[in-house]
């Protein structure tokens, strides 16, 4: 046969032929483990972290931020460089290792801390810990990370709490879908702590504050208990997991919440004396996810910040928790307080400004609510902004008519112009 006499011949001519009729399959993204191991040093107010990659040539680059020279003695193999504050991180091929101290410790206002790492006990964020990282993984496309964190925790402080789900011990997984680096984010605890747990609608719920700073994890996990079933069929989607961490002075005396987690300070009440509550307020941070864009006009922080307000008494009023008529005299109150805002588009949404939104929004609800004969609602819109996260008057005006159609009344106040 001829293919026996020319074998040569025929193998080129069948790569030839294979070129045209099978295009070459597109490489299987690729997986690299990366482990952040986290040593607390209360004497020095910070931690020792360590970042290791097993295989460092899917990853090939980070880069970051350090600016305010939080972080000191890095060292790492591969090559490593500090230009204006910034860090480069260019990985070997194989096992690779970024190490560093950093300091955790951090007073937001005089005297007042919205981190802490003291003798008994630590309050922080996987932020502190971690830097937002730029990486750039070369010619190696859809490659992505499985990662870990572990605490290694002074001798006597217990245990660590996180709103990861926990492997065993003080190690937690961390899988955020929506980054090829998954890095610790939100809330964490750790040391001499007391914790109360539950589950509702499939959200495992923790409360957690040191010992003997007077929190109220009960009253928190029993309010929860009847506020989250609103909560869950307002926004459809909530965590799997939650965390919610206090403490009381010197910790900042405010709230503030995370992806899968919330700190609210001792002090705070859970429902205040003008009906509205924090809690659910950074709930609806939380779970929502909604932040204004800036803009020419100054920016759209009311936006989020009216919703989670409303939403701070509306789902209480839904959960049977207040009266009609206690809900009606919130909103007059809020219209009192913000009755001297001209406009809303600024660039951070003090309280007059959130409580004007409020009555806005409470507008935008009812106007939604007679055109569509009760078909809708503002969750309908809320539900939509979600989706898009970082949010603009435009998107909610959008939103809005692909439910009820244009020219909508409430949306065209002079407090947007």
């Amino acid at each position: 046969m001829l293919s026996r006499k020319y074998p040569a011949f025929f193998a080129l001519l069948s790569i030839v032929c294979l070129g045209f009729t099978a295009p070459p399959t597109a490489a299987e993204p690729q997986s690299f483990n990366v482990n952040y191991e986290v040593t607390l040093i209360p004497s020095s107010q910070g931690a020792l972290v360590a970042m290791s990659v097993d295989k460092g040539e899917l990853l090939k680059h980070v880069n970051f931020d350090n600016s305010d020279a939080r972080m000191s003695e890095l060292k790492a193999n591969g090559t490593l460089a500090e230009k204006k504050g910034r860090v480069y991180w260019d990985l070997p091929s194989g096992p690779a290792k970024l190490s560093y101290f950093v300091k955790i410790t951090h007073e937001r206002d005089p005297g007042k801390f919205d981190a802490i790492v003291n003798p008994r006990w630590a309050i922080f964020r996987g932020d502190d810990l971690v830097p937002a990282m730029h990486i750039d993984t070369g010619e190696v496309m859809g490659s992505y990370s499985r990662s870990k964190l572990t605490f290694v925790l002074p001798e006597g402080w217990g245990n660590a709490y996180t709103g990861w789900p926990r492997l065993e011990g003080t190690t937690f997984s961390i899988d955020n879908p929506e980054r090829r680096l998954d890095r610790p984010t939100g809330w964490m605890i750790a040391g001499d702590v007391g914790t109360r747990t539950t589950t509702i609608k499939g959200t495992a719920i923790t409360v957690a504050a040191p010992k003997g700073e007077n929190y109220q994890r009960m009253d928190a996990l029993t309010y929860l208990r009847f506020v989250w079933r609103e909560i869950k069929q307002a926004f459809e989607v909530t965590p799997d997991s939650l965390l919610i961490v206090g403490a009381g002075d010197p910790m900042w005396r405010g709230g503030l919440s995370a992806a899968n987690s919330l700190f609210l300070h001792a002090d705070r009440p859970l429902v205040s004396e003008n009906g509205t509550s924090a809690l659910v307020h950074e709930l609806t941070h939380m779970v929502t996810r909604i932040s204004g864009v800036a803009t020419a006009q100054g920016g759209d922080d009311w936006i989020a910040e009216g919703l989670a307000e409303y939403y701070s008494f509306e789902l209480l009023y839904r959960a049977r928790g207040i009266s009609k008529a206690r809900r009606s005299k919130i909103i007059r109150d809020l219209g009192k307080w913000g009755s001297e805002v001209e406009h809303l588009r600024v660039s951070r949404s003090s309280g007059p400004v959130t409580a004007r939104a409020v009555v806005l929004i409470d507008q935008l609800d009812q106007e939604i609510r007679r055109r569509s004969d009760g078909a809708y609602s503002i969750d309908d819109v809320t539900r939509q902004l979600m989706v898009i996260r970082k949010v603009s008057l435009a998107d909610m005006r959008q939103a809005t008519e692909k439910l009820i159609g244009p020219d909508i009344a409430a949306l065209d106040s002079p407090l947007l112009r």
